[in-house]
């Protein structure tokens, strides 16, 4: 098996690190604390939560579950998320769980079908109107807390930040009433917009204020990716230059899965002596293999908004966009076209904002819009 895998969670063997963050959520999970975990895209904040779900996992001391709303839109489609990752984990229960969960599906009647893909069986609820979505929740929450009488329940939902964008009316005070009610049940909510999460938990008015500890997933550590790249390579007699692993981690920005990628691509070309010349060679590949699709990303953006998308590559981490030396540097048009630019840019998730300063999401897309 290649050990730099790109799936989510492979198993604590293939995972680098997170011995801060993985103590402290199941610090906070051991003693009943709610959870906001929060990071930019492809950091590993998913595979986080599954690696805290393993070692929970061994105590054999919490039923966990976990589902993503990324792909949600209403209340609807959250229901079916939430109710297929209940309705799904039967292997674990007791037979008493198992009885709780037959009346539990006559209860809301769910139809099931199948993942033309992975075969898994899927639940959708029959939700009508609002009303119908509501008095469904609060089922669900109800046979949440008959299955806590048995084991204490981890519940993680990705992606939380989605439900501030569905069309139902006080969806996040639904939720909140509904989870206050629950003794024996503990949530992590995780996201990739910091920003909108932020807000969800910080801001007063809203129901979820202060109710969650708050984590947010920095980079890992280089000297530890660097042991955990130089370890893994060495494990299959493979070596490595010292010069060869900062490379990866520079042109990566250590963000986890553009390295996992980067040294997955090492790791299967066969070699047995990777250098720094070596490193730029699969890195030059992958740009290629991705122009295609980098190519029709500019169908999607209007002239200047490629051009100051091209900028921010070139000039990485820049926080002065509306000044005349970047515009004159880079050809733009006005302070006032800038901006707009940036908030569509913002908005489409090309860019992210970090600490006044703005970056290309997509490690690999902003190095390919480098040699335009």
């Amino acid at each position: 098996m290649n050990p730099f895998t790109l799936k989510e969670y492979a198993g604590p063997e293939y995972f680098c690190d997170r011995k801060n963050e993985t103590d402290r959520i199941i610090n906070a999970i051991q003693n009943q604390r709610n959870l906001t975990l929060s990071s930019i895209r492809k950091m590993g904040k998913t595979g986080l939560i599954h690696h805290v779900f393993n070692q929970l996992n061994r105590a054999k001391e919490f039923d966990l579950v976990y589902f993503d709303i990324y792909h949600t839109s209403s209340l609807s489609g959250f229901i079916n998320k939430f109710g297929t990752s209940l309705l799904t984990e039967e292997e674990s229960f007791s037979e008493k769980l198992k009885r709780m969960i037959r009346n539990f599906i006559r209860s809301i009647r769910p139809t099931v079908t199948y993942d033309s893909f992975t075969g898994a069986p899927v639940f959708s609820f029959n939700i009508n109107n609002e009303s119908t979505g509501i008095r469904t929740i609060e089922e669900i929450f109800g046979f949440l807390e008959q299955r806590s009488h048995e084991n204490p329940v981890v519940i993680a939902i990705d992606e939380f930040q989605q439900i501030a964008n569905y069309p139902e009316n006080n969806i996040e005070a639904l939720l909140r009433t509904n989870i206050q009610r629950l003794l024996n049940v503990n949530f992590i909510f995780s996201g990739s917009d910091k920003q909108l999460l932020a807000s969800m938990f910080t801001d007063a008015k809203r129901p979820f204020y202060q109710s969650t500890e708050l984590l947010h997933l920095e980079e890992i550590p280089g000297d530890e990716y660097f042991k955990f790249i130089q370890t893994k390579f060495n494990e299959y007699s493979i070596s490595i230059d010292d010069e060869a692993i900062s490379e990866i981690l520079t042109i990566t920005r250590r963000h986890t899965y553009y390295v996992q990628y980067l040294c997955n691509k090492l790791f299967s070309s066969g070699t047995k002596s990777i250098d720094t010349e070596f490193v730029k060679q699969i890195y030059i590949t992958i740009l290629n293999e991705n122009e295609v699709y980098y190519s029709e990303y500019r169908d999607l953006l209007t002239p200047q908004q490629w051009k100051l998308l091209i900028a921010l590559s070139k000039d990485e981490g820049v926080s002065r966009v509306t000044t005349t030396e970047f515009i004159r540097k880079h050809n733009l048009s006005t302070a006032s076209t800038i901006r707009r630019g940036i908030k569509s840019l913002l908005d489409k998730k090309m860019i992210y904002k970090r600490d006044g300063k703005y970056f290309v999401y997509d490690v690999f897309f902003a190095k390919w819009l480098t040699r335009l």
